[in-house]
């Protein structure tokens, strides 16, 4: 498979939920909505070499989506709009903001785990990127399987715990240069 569509399928994969809460947010019935949605993935398929990486994929993505349900309601009525196209624009910056925060989240965790022990690091990957079962960790390991699971807790409270400093860390941020 060409690695471009690799890297359109992981995309759409990962946003394709809040695309779909993005349209429900807009078109209430769901065959419409579902709809519009495969409407949205072949839009979205066929423009994806317009696509700049730079930029967060659900944001293109809600883009598209507004234009497709703007031009639905123009041409063919199939849906009632509850939505004036201006609250429709609000929505969609909503989801921008929370996308970014959602990044923000993502690169502290990412940030936190690098900073874990090697042996913390390990048991994550075994757990969570392998799919390892306690079990299989265990031996692994050579503990029981009571102390990965209490070794796997206190990992992601420490995650839980970096993550959220690092997150107000970044709101709280000093004022530099002159006055107000």
């Amino acid at each position: 498979m060409d690695p471009a569509n690799d890297q359109f399928l992981e995309l759409l994969l990962r946003h394709q939920t809040e695309v779909k809460a993005f349209i429900g947010s807009v078109i209430r019935n769901r065959q419409a909505r579902d709809d519009v949605f495969q409407e949205v993935a072949i839009i979205l398929w066929k423009r994806f070499s317009e696509y700049d990486p730079n930029r967060p994929f659900g944001a293109w993505a809600r883009g598209i989506a507004v234009n497709k349900i703007l031009q639905e309601l123009r041409q063919q009525k199939r849906f009632p709009a509850v939505l004036e196209p201006s609250a429709m624009e609000a929505i969609c910056r909503a989801f921008d903001r929370e996308e970014l925060d959602s990044d923000g989240r993502r690169d502290a965790l990412a940030e936190c785990i690098e900073s874990l022990p090697a042996r913390s690091r390990q048991l994550l990957a075994m757990r969570y990127e392998e799919g390892w079962s306690c079990e299989d960790i265990s031996k692994s390991l050579s503990l029981s399987c009571d102390a990965v699971y209490q070794a796997l807790s206190r990992v992601r409270s420490k995650l839980a715990m970096c993550v959220d400093w690092r997150l107000k860390s970044q709101e709280v941020r000093p004022l530099h240069g002159g006055g107000s």
